[in-house]
């Protein structure tokens, strides 16, 4: 009997959307390992998700004493820090001047909606951070974007920078990954994920976490991880009308 061979050890919300959106691009990505082209989507949510984490990480006792305004201050210092450092990255889009700020200007927008939120939940400092997750259990990983504990429930929190604030099938999906990442480490699952869209001012979109979404990530994972064994191109389809081809530098 020969060996099954795996192509990814440890799956992630990313890889698992990947496949499930078009077994080419998840083969382009994991199997021949292109590099993805740069965007300015790409570099702005960094941008955005480096800022929040830092000024997380770094707020001290005194962030219920901060005005809204010091701590929008605060956070817009820190975006114009890493909008000046991805600077050499940004010139190579080649995007024109008014484009290029207008997604500098909305960016400040996102962060200006988070420090309003922040102020006003006079929210306590997250557990951790860009908390990295690995499972050999469940052979998963995930990154998640903050961890809050509220009196006996724990939260995760996962920053996105989408023109739309609704939760799609991938937001599910990456949902159920995290919860069963925590579920693992931690011997409970989380109460909650929430899905914090920073483009608009409003609270978070809450996924609670039950049975069912736990089934429905061990279902998911397993159901990828059984059709990925291959390394062979024509095991993995085009079903995007090749829209896949251009997310990627064939070098």
């Amino acid at each position: 009997m020969g060996v099954i061979r795996v192509v990814l050890r440890y799956l992630s919300p990313t890889s698992i959307n990947a496949y499930l959106a078009c077994p080419r691009k998840f083969y382009l990505r994991y199997v021949k390992k292109l590099k993805t082209k740069p965007s300015i989507h790409l570099i702005r949510g960094s941008i955005v998700h480096k800022v929040i984490e830092y000024f997380n990480r770094t707020v001290g006792p005194d962030a219920r004493n901060l005005t809204d305004t010091q701590v929008i201050v605060r956070l817009l210092k820190l975006f114009q820090k890493e909008w000046t450092a991805a600077q050499s990255r940004l010139d190579s889009l080649n995007l024109p001047a008014d484009e290029l700020k207008a997604f500098h200007d909305e960016s400040q927008i996102m962060l200006i909606n988070y420090g309003y939120w922040f102020h006003g939940h006079r929210a306590p400092k997250p557990l951790s951070t860009e908390s990295r997750y690995y499972s050999k259990n469940v052979g998963l990983m995930g990154i998640v974007d903050a961890v809050y504990r509220f009196g006996d429930r724990d939260i995760l929190v996962d920053y996105k920078t989408s023109r739309k604030a609704e939760i799609s099938s991938d937001t599910e999906r990456q949902a159920a990954v995290y919860a069963l990442l925590f579920e693992d480490k931690h011997g409970r699952p989380p109460e909650a994920i929430w899905i914090h869209f920073v483009k608009f001012n409003q609270e978070p979109l809450s996924i609670q976490v039950d049975d069912l979404l736990l089934e429905y990530g061990r279902i998911v994972v397993e159901s990828v991880r059984g059709k990925i064994t291959s390394t062979t191109e024509s095991d993995y389809p085009c079903t995007c009308g090749g829209w896949c081809e251009r997310d990627f530098i064939d070098e």
